[in-house]
């Protein structure tokens, strides 16, 4: 009788130090799933009353840790880290990690893939190194839990990334040829440059660049280079077609990142003043060149939206919710016209575009448990 009365008394005790251990409306050392107050950040946010600040009911700070991964380093992926981290402080969740390959090579960045997953991240954005190879990449990274949205370019379709946020490329040439055309006072001969002919974005690129110069009667499409997407071709293309043709040339059209800033160096020089030029991309390069007046401008396409609806979107698959079957899996992050008057807004203008697209975009997916 006595020993059962001692069992009871220690039973008592143990109890008591459990709720005291939880009293005071505190959370155990081992809870790490307790809400967290939204931010400032979150609060002034579109997905205030959208998407859930911190973590979701029976997850941890742990399952928010994401990162994103380029296909190669490239400046036009250096908004990116900044635009997930942004994302990260609005949600409530851990900042990101960020890092691509020296050059385009599917077996390096899977190395980098794989170290990040070891290390106990549980969300991917990135853009692959091969589109082909990279898919397959992707296919072992979802099939073993951890959810991919796929920036700047498509991987191979079909493709189990949940999405893809990438330019519409025949609409960013078209919309720079036409731009192009229209500072020659829409009369004269037109270059394009263009990268790697085998790559169908390249080919969307050189129909575009066709198409619009076919809607204007006085302009004269001269040609198209392809395979010139490394400084020293595309120096060597542009000033080999000037010394053959510069008679017949009123203006060039760059969809790729090397052929713009060269030329941005070579219509540098006064006696090119009466060549205009729209460029690729937002390499300081380019814009210097637009403030200069080497070039009348440059289309932009908008990184930074990637990566911060990127990094939203793996929150929100984290927390539940899915993205609808009968939705696009390619979508189109925009392209911006830049010139003169807003060389000096570029993040502005692609943060404005892409809080546009903010304000719908739970309207792609459906709610955790519908």
């Amino acid at each position: 009788m006595r020993k059962k009365a001692i069992s009871l008394l220690v039973c008592v005790s143990m109890l008591t130090g459990i709720l005291a251990g939880c009293g005071n409306g505190g959370s155990s050392s081992g809870d790490t799933s307790a809400k967290k107050e939204p931010s400032a950040a979150y609060e002034e946010s579109v997905w205030k009353d959208v998407v859930d600040y911190g973590p979701a009911e029976g997850k941890s700070e742990k399952d928010y840790q994401f990162g994103g991964v380029f296909g190669a380093i490239n400046s036009y992926s250096d908004p990116m880290q900044g635009a997930a981290d942004e994302a990260a402080e609005e949600l409530g969740i851990l900042k990101t990690e960020f890092d691509a390959p020296k050059d385009w090579v599917q077996n390096d960045q899977n190395t980098i893939l794989d170290g990040l997953i070891a290390k106990g991240l549980k969300g991917i954005y990135m853009m692959t190194s091969d589109p082909v190879a990279g898919n397959e990449q992707i296919s072992k990274m979802v099939s073993s839990g951890v959810p991919v949205v796929c920036v700047g370019g498509s991987p191979d379709t079909p493709s189990q990334a949940t999405l893809t946020l990438a330019t519409d490329v025949y609409q960013a040439a078209y919309d720079g040829t036409i731009n192009l055309i229209e500072a020659m006072g829409k009369k004269g001969g037109v270059v394009g440059l263009c990268g790697a002919v085998t790559d169908t974005n390249t080919q969307q690129r050189m129909q575009a660049i066709e198409d619009a110069c076919n809607e204007y009667d006085e302009v004269e499409l001269v040609q198209i280079i392809g395979d010139i997407d490394d400084s020293e071709a595309s120096m060597t293309a542009i000033e080999n077609i000037l010394a053959a043709k510069g008679n017949q040339i009123k203006g060039f059209i760059s969809t790729a990142y090397y052929p713009s800033v060269s030329l941005a160096k070579i219509l540098a020089d006064e006696k090119y003043s009466e060549v205009h030029a729209i460029g690729c991309d937002t390499d300081e390069a380019v814009l210097d060149g637009i403030k200069s007046g080497a070039l009348d401008g440059t289309m932009a396409q908008n990184p930074w939206g990637q990566a911060y609806l990127a990094t939203v979107t793996l929150k929100m698959l984290t927390d539940g919710w899915t993205y609808k079957e009968d939705e696009d899996f390619l979508i189109d992050s925009g392209s911006f016209y830049i010139t003169n008057d807003n060389v000096d807004k570029v993040e502005e203008t692609q943060k404005e575009a892409t809080m546009e697209m903010a304000a719908v975009w739970a309207d792609r997916f459906n709610a955790p448990g519908k």
